[in-house]
């Protein structure tokens, strides 16, 4: 592609805060109460594809019956032909405001000596943004063709007509939601009376703010700002009137050729929430240390993804390929009509083990282990959908689920120098050898799951994430190296007009070790004034941590490891401390 769709951006935001807590403590209960109310104020301004955005591909010189094996990106930009294309010649600027309250219990009731329970709830109330010049608007997917409700009036927005009358919306446009209570219960349990067994559980349910950055896109659209956005018939001739020619951008803006992009929310749009819970038993063990063992789980329910409800429908027969344009379900509008949906669920399942041994006698160890597993429909708000009308395909691996993590530090003072076990009466000796420390981590994980993706856009639909079709084992049937991960014969390229049948982040990258060291030595000068020196070496083996291989069929990179993580850093420092 050439151009970038990196705005220029200003935002500026203040926060203003009035918080009170009060304390009362009773008998066995510990009671704390408290509220809060919050004002945001949020000023943004963007220029969003003001540059213009063209993506040459090799689409629109391929041959239809042979399109993933020809077409180039460089013909198509000499042509003057891209796939897609956007730009905006107006200012996207919001001065946002929104109110939050909340209030919230708890009771930390010691029930014996043996058993505390924590019980509590909060309430939080969130209203929705409003913009001081009504700018918001909200896309009607209900009504035939789409139009954009425009906020505190009897207005709407339909391109090529402009702003017509419409129902009335208040300047939120969307009711806040009232119902986000969240109860919260854990407990302590001491089961032989002792100080050196302890069993803990919790659970809670906790709510989350929609992100600045979503609600900041809903001053984008006509009729106050607009991004055009076109997108070629692949299928078409360079001369086709549905085929997009550099030389002939942009339509100009309110024309029914211009077809914005729409950004906002869903018309059903309540706050996402987790519910997270636990339970670990620790037991003190011999010599000062410590066993911890446990499970932590959440859920994630409503989670804000971002999807295209302009995607287009596939062709009945993909042999017999149709313009684009006339199978998406809001034609009036550009490629994109990107709607935040509370779409995206989430599940999260951990063992977690710890063993430690608190300092003492100038030695002190960590070592803890997680064995867990994350799924979910999202894990960026970004993460579209692969196939708009078929969500339930997203399901799969987070994109930062890692299988297995062990991390290992310690700190050892040899036990030399005044004050110690050996040489503690000083002198020179005491001198040279007394005073050292050494510390060391080392962080050792599974690698990060990925997917295989298909190459352009072969279902002819305008949907994200397109996944290539499986025909093989991945895992089968080669030797694994840098230049080739997995078993790269194992995913074609679609059927064109078709979806594949790959799923979602079903492989996993490369694992990394990495062992940081430091050596310290404290020198005194005086007896106020000492000087540390301090010698780090981070990744101190120099192991090379591979990156993620490319896992686009056809590509230059498909299948090969191009990158790695940092090699190792030796950092030498000083410090005086008086």
């Amino acid at each position: 592609g050439i151009g970038s769709d990196t705005n220029p951006t200003t935002q500026v935001s203040n926060v203003y805060q009035i918080v009170e807590h009060v304390s009362i403590v009773r008998g066995g209960h510990s009671i704390k109460a408290g509220g809060e109310a919050r004002k945001t104020n949020y000023n943004d301004r963007s220029e969003r594809y003001v540059r213009g955005n063209f993506n040459f591909t090799g689409a629109m010189s391929a041959d239809p019956q042979r399109r993933t094996a020809t077409g180039n990106s460089i013909a198509d930009m000499l042509l003057g032909l891209p796939l897609t294309a956007n730009g905006s010649a107006t200012s996207l600027a919001g001065n946002f405001n929104a109110f939050s309250y909340s209030f919230f219990v708890q009771d930390d009731w010691k029930v014996s000596s043996r058993l505390t329970l924590n019980l509590g709830f909060r309430y939080e109330l969130n209203t929705r943004y409003t913009d001081v010049q009504n700018r918001l608007t909200l896309f009607d997917s209900l009504y035939p063709g789409g139009r954009l409700l425009i906020s505190g009036t009897s207005t709407a927005y339909i391109p090529g007509r402009g702003v017509v009358d419409g129902p009335a919306t208040s300047r939120t446009l969307l009711p806040a939601d009232a119902n986000n209570w969240a109860p919260r219960i854990g407990l302590a349990f001491r089961p032989f009376g002792d100080n050196r067994t302890a069993i803990r559980a919790g659970y809670g349910v906790f709510y989350t703010l929609v992100e600045l950055q979503e609600n900041r896109t809903w001053v984008r659209n006509p009729p106050f700002g607009e991004v055009v956005s076109l997108q070629s018939n692949q299928n078409g001739s360079a001369g086709s009137a549905d085929v997009i020619r550099v030389g002939e951008l942009f339509p100009d803006r309110g024309t029914p050729a211009s077809r914005p992009l729409v950004y906002g929310p869903h018309m059903d749009f309540p706050d996402p929430y987790y519910q997270q819970w636990n339970f670990t038993i620790q037991r003190e063990l011999p010599g000062g240390t410590l066993l911890e063992v446990g499970y932590i789980g959440s859920k994630g329910t409503g989670l804000i993804q971002r999807n295209n409800f302009n995607q287009a429908v596939l062709d009945a027969d993909p042999s017999r390929p149709t313009n684009i344009l006339a199978r998406r379900p809001y034609p009036l509008f550009g490629n994109t009509i990107r709607i935040g949906m509370n779409a995206a669920n989430s599940t999260y399942h951990g063992m977690i083990a710890k063993f430690e041994r608190r300092f003492a006698a100038g030695f002190s160890f960590l070592t803890s282990y997680t064995f867990s597993k994350s799924l979910d429909g999202a894990s960026l708000i970004d993460s579209q959908s692969r196939d708009f009308y078929n969500r339930a395909l997203d399901k799969g691996r987070s994109q930062f689920d890692v299988r297995q993590r062990a991390v290992l530090s310690g700190t050892w003072e040899p036990p030399v120098g005044r004050g110690k076990a050996m040489l503690s009466a000083g002198g020179f000796l005491a001198g040279l050898l007394g005073g050292w420390q050494i510390n060391a981590i080392g962080s050792f994980t599974t690698g990060f799951p990925f997917g295989v993706a298909a190459q352009g856009d072969i279902c002819n639909c305008g949907a994200s994430g397109q996944t290539a079709e499986q025909v093989g084992d991945p895992l089968a049937g080669f030797t694994r190296s840098r230049l080739q991960w997995f078993n790269t014969a194992a995913f074609v390229n679609p059927r064109p007009g078709t979806f594949g049948s790959s799923g979602r982040n079903i492989l996993d990258g490369p694992g990394s070790a990495t062992v940081d060291a430091s050596l310290f030595r404290t020198v005194s000068l005086t007896e106020r004034v000492n000087i540390q020196l301090r010698g780090e070496f981070f990744n101190a083996f120099n192991r090379v941590n591979f990156s993620q291989p490319g896992a686009q069929v056809n590509s230059n990179s498909y299948g090969i490891i191009q990158g790695a993580g940092a090699a190792r850093v030796i950092q030498l420092a000083a410090k005086m401390r008086f």
